[in-house]
């Protein structure tokens, strides 16, 4: 595969990616790496020094064309991990370059590798590896709901936010074992909760729509809150769907485990400044909150329509990913065993 060709791979991930043709964060997860395997299978490089060089400009571009889908720079870091950890497994250096492995090792100075030794295997060994990440991502989603048994239990009430494919397959396993009620916010104004009640309850399973308004009235009656997340941040605080931190907080003051799914590509080594609420954020048409035939009211206000909340990591009981389930306190850790700390900023 030529240049040329190359980059029309790039122009097709990313056309797709704006039509909407893959929307889904498990999809975009797997394109992403399908198209940095192209790269690395198809671009001109003799070491690992021109690779990781190749791969940073390939995410830089794609991350920057897409900057709300986290994931993408999520996965080409992890791929820049992948290359680190292939190059100096072949050169025998696994415990002296493996920085992350202690605390101790990241206060003592080490020989930086400079990835410029050309080695043959390089290349098939990095494949090998891109096919498993591969199946770890298309497991995740399954990896995840066959924890449900463990944390759902007999005739609880189990309140949810909008629409999340990972919860829904969540509650459905944990339906098919146990005897649980479930409340689902609407999520206003795209009002996502409406499909997710009328998928579940199209299963038999006993589902209750409730307006947003009447979280708080309802939470004393919950015992288990289960949500999805855009994406965990790097201090264990959330990235999800508007709304999601009013449910937090309710559920903080009525002392109801909030319990968030989210599979390891969510997982982000990005903080959140709260003066950096519009590189944060993603504002979605007002036409969702007023309607653009109401022109006498729209001529005197500005209309906001945030597509995220922030919720801090100390309203989050527990993050179940498809590695099992953790504290948010524990992310630091996971960061340092999926990427290397000098791929943070592409």
């Amino acid at each position: 595969m030529s240049t040329k060709d190359t980059a029309a791979s790039i122009d097709q991930f990313l056309c797709d990616l704006k039509k909407g043709k893959i929307k889904y964060s498990n999809e975009i997860a797997c394109e992403t790496v399908k198209l940095l395997e192209i790269i690395v299978t198809n671009s001109t490089w003799e070491t690992a020094k021109d690779l990781m060089s190749i791969i940073s400009e390939v995410g830089k571009q794609i991350s920057l064309a897409q900057p709300m889908h986290s994931v993408v720079s999520n996965m080409v870091k992890r791929v820049l991990k992948i290359i680190r950890d292939e190059y100096s497994s072949a050169l025998g250096k696994d415990d002296e370059y493996d920085q992350q492995e202690s605390l101790q090792k990241m206060l003592v100075a080490e020989e930086q590798m400079d990835f410029a030794k050309t080695l043959s295997n390089l290349q098939k060994s990095i494949s090998a590896n891109l096919r498993e990440l591969m199946e770890e991502l298309e497991r995740s989603p399954q990896d995840i709901a066959t924890q449900s048994l463990e944390h759902v239990h007999f005739d609880e009430v189990i309140m949810t936010f909008g629409n999340s494919r990972t919860v829904e397959k969540f509650l459905r396993k944990a339906a098919s074992k146990r005897k649980c009620q479930i409340f689902v916010a609407e999520a206003a104004p795209r009002l996502t909760g409406h499909d997710l009640v009328k998928s579940l309850a199209e299963s038999g399973i006993q589902t209750t729509l409730i307006q947003d308004s009447a979280i708080f009235a309802i939470m004393s009656c919950v015992n288990k809150v289960i949500v999805g997340t855009h994406s965990v941040m790097a201090n264990g605080g959330l990235k999800a769907p508007c709304g999601t931190h009013a449910l937090a907080l309710a559920a903080k003051y009525h002392s109801i485990p909030f319990v968030v799914l989210a599979p390891m590509f969510k997982l982000t080594p990005q903080y959140v400044s709260s003066t950096d609420q519009e590189g944060f954020n993603h504002m979605l048409s007002p036409e969702d909150v007023i309607s653009f035939a109401d022109d006498e009211v729209l001529s005197g206000v500005e209309v906001i329509n945030p597509a995220y909340d922030y919720v801090p990591p100390d309203l989050v009981t527990l993050l179940i990913s498809n590695l099992g389930g953790n504290a948010p306190s524990y992310v630091y850790r996971l960061l340092s065993e999926l990427y290397h700390r000098d791929d943070y900023d592409l």
